[in-house]
């Protein structure tokens, strides 16, 4: 699956944005690190990333679905949960793009890992976009 796009980062690129029905908001950040996720020794960093990125966007959900329903009793776990992954997919990203050249490392630094509301408002989108990228290679996969 994703071995098919090894040192491929325009093509992984391409076979997500058609998949996501060209929903993607932050293609041009996406390349820099899809650059570095496709290289073999990144592969499992990237695998790892994507899932994160899946799994805190459902945490977003079920909160969101908390909120308007009373009955959801768990919300404090869910929020603990998604702080932890927050804090874990931050730690994924830095490490994905460690071997990425100074300027790459410095504008995802900046535009993504910054503790204000536009890194953090970035960061969702940068986050949707990788489950975009989770739900394209799991469909890869199963074909």
């Amino acid at each position: 699956m994703i071995e098919n796009f090894y040192n491929k980062p325009v093509e992984l690129l391409k076979q997500v944005d058609n998949f996501s029905n060209f929903k993607l908001s932050r293609r041009d950040d996406l390349q820099i690190i899809f650059a570095e996720g496709v290289k073999p020794e990144n592969i499992k960093r990237f695998e790892e990333l994507v899932f994160t990125a899946k799994y805190i966007r459902g945490l977003f959900k079920v909160m969101k679905m908390g909120e308007q329903n009373p009955e959801v009793k768990s919300m404090e776990y869910v929020k603990n949960d998604l702080t932890k992954n927050m804090e874990k997919v931050v730690v994924q990203i830095r490490e994905l793009v460690s071997s990425a050249s100074q300027r790459d490392r410095k504008y995802i630094e900046e535009k993504f890992l910054q503790m204000n509301q536009d890194a953090f408002r970035n960061l969702n989108e940068l986050l949707t976009d990788l489950e975009w990228t989770k739900m394209c290679l799991n469909k890869l996969k199963r074909n």
